[in-house]
């Protein structure tokens, strides 16, 4: 993976290894670029301590970190029965306000924690209240890191409110906040302030001119791009024709929304069996008894490697993630990107204003829409020439060897 920045750092530089404290949330699209990072990290000698939820431990020891656990968020509103519904914009909005109102509980342990281990520097996820309040009242260097595409400036929390409900739910963050800064005997800081702020450095996982208002970030924001893994190539699981007259297509929804059976069903009638060969990767809460028979031309899967389907494809059925996207610059490969969350209706503006493929409503996809907006960008000159820069910078951008340097040269200034 090219790094245009000069490469890593040599051993005689990271001579003073260092113990660092990563906390993030428990969404495996804020966890899994990390996991390259804390991989490369441990790998050179350092001590890695990453604080997530407890249904994450497994993925964090398998880098090599050891795991410690931190509480759930709460949901406002959250039903008693079944499983809570994945986050949507609303939760989104909330969440500082949740986490504000919580922090009484975790910060304190959280910074008995981090201070006893010794932790040099702390990384974290910038929706994280309870790691930027550990980060003050510790006085540690701080590592930002921002999985998610959104524009410069975070969303104001201040009033007025639409609702009294939420009015009240903002002065309970506030007196929460007052109430824990005054058992750290520091001046009580506002919710506002506290989404305002930035890191130096902050990790955005993109290139920088695939960014939203890109002219809005200043020398803070280091764009390092996808932080992927090296794997091993795998072959396309199709017998591929003499003349590869059928086109390729992997459709995924991502792992938090993916629960759709009826758009899966409209996949199976929008790609016709002559003309196309699809990989679908379903999740895990799709019953695949129920969702067959498969067309032939279909490979239907809970979950398969994406990094190593991409690189065959010749177009990427996706719900716009930011690590999914990335990952299809990164092969060169043209998008329909089917959102569902703001964050992701932005992603899916960009990749349509920079004629990187094409982005539709997903309670307006038909059959004929997705096919025609599949064929319209798989194997499109035009478009694979608008991607050929991306793929070079998204590749140049340095990636998980990057973002590591940017750690260790942080850390070091403790």
């Amino acid at each position: 993976m090219p790094y245009v920045a000069g490469g890593t750092l040599t051993l005689a530089e990271e001579k003073n290894m260092t113990t660092i404290a990563l906390v993030n949330v428990p969404a495996r699209g804020h966890i899994n670029p990390t996991l390259p990072i804390v991989r490369e990290l441990v790998a050179r000698g350092h001590a890695l301590h990453y604080f997530v939820a407890s249904k994450c431990r497994g993925i964090v020891e398998g880098v090599g970190a050891s795991f410690h656990a931190l509480p759930h968020i709460e949901r406002i509103g959250a039903g008693a029965a079944g499983p809570p519904a994945p986050p949507g914009d609303r939760e989104l909005a909330l969440l500082p306000f949740v986490m504000a109102c919580q922090s009484t509980e975790v910060v304190p342990q959280l910074v008995e924690t981090i201070r006893s281990l010794g932790a040099q520097c702390l990384v974290y996820n910038t929706l994280s209240l309870w790691a930027r309040l550990a980060g003050e009242f510790l006085r540690l260097p701080t590592v930002g890191f921002r999985p998610f595409h959104a524009p410069r400036s975070p969303r104001a929390v201040t009033g007025p409110f639409a609702t009294e409900s939420l009015a009240q739910l903002a002065d309970a963050a506030e007196r929460a906040l007052a109430q824990l800064a005054q058992a750290f005997e520091r001046l009580p800081p506002s919710l506002d302030s506290l989404v305002s702020q930035s890191e130096n450095p902050t990790l955005i996982f993109m290139p920088r001119e695939f960014a939203f208002e890109a002219e809005s970030f200043d020398e803070r924001f280091l764009f390092v791009g996808p932080s992927l893994p090296e794997v091993p190539p795998e072959p396309w699981p199709f017998e591929s024709t003499p003349d590869g007259a059928r086109r390729r297509a992997y459709v995924s929804l991502g792992t938090l929304r993916n629960d759709d059976p009826a758009f899966y069903r409209l996949c199976f009638s929008a790609f016709e069996p002559g003309a196309w060969e699809v990989v679908m990767s379903v999740g895990e809460r799709v019953d695949l008894t129920a969702l067959a028979p498969f067309p032939a031309n279909f490979l239907v899967a809970p979950s398969v490697r994406q990094i190593a389907v991409l690189p065959h494809a010749d177009v990427f059925v996706t719900h716009g993630g930011l690590n999914s996207v990335m990952e299809s610059l990164y092969f060169g490969v043209p998008m329909v990107v089917i959102p569902s969350i703001g964050e992701q209706r932005l992603t899916g503006s960009r990749i349509g204003a920079l004629g990187l493929g094409v982005a539709l409503e997903r309670e307006a996809v038909t059959r004929e829409r997705l096919r025609d907006s599949a064929s319209r960008v798989a194997r499109n000159a035009s478009v694979l020439a608008r991607i050929a820069p991306m793929r070079d910078r998204v590749r140049a951008a340095g990636g998980y060897l990057r973002a590591a340097d940017a750690i260790v040269q942080r850390a070091s200034r403790s």
